[in-house]
């Protein structure tokens, strides 16, 4: 037959290993909860990251319109002033004929 104290030493080690158990449980649930938060982390950072490019491909195509714009208006400056340039060279040649 076993002792009691064998039995007590027994009981001690079950409960042991219960509590073991019961902290391995508990760092399971820790670890999962730092999972979900990890994936919601995950998700918010996907939604900002799709805002940001949007507004990316918005300046784009904002950039290359104005980059229309103002080649427009790069050629009629130059073609004004080559007429203001033309004119008045002519005005000046007109005035040393007349001279």
């Amino acid at each position: 037959m076993t002792k009691p104290t064998e039995n007590n030493q027994r009981l001690d080690r079950i409960e042991a290993k219960i509590d073991r158990l019961a902290e391995a449980i508990i760092s399971l649930a820790r670890a999962e909860e730092k999972l979900v938060q990890l994936e919601n982390d995950k998700k918010f950072l996907m939604e900002k990251m799709i805002k940001i490019e949007e507004r990316v491909d918005r300046t784009e195509r904002k950039v290359d319109e104005n980059a229309v714009t103002i080649s427009a208006i790069n050629r009629i400056f130059w073609i004004t002033l080559s007429g203001a340039i033309a004119t008045l060279i002519g005005a000046f040649i007109t005035y040393l004929v007349r001279k």
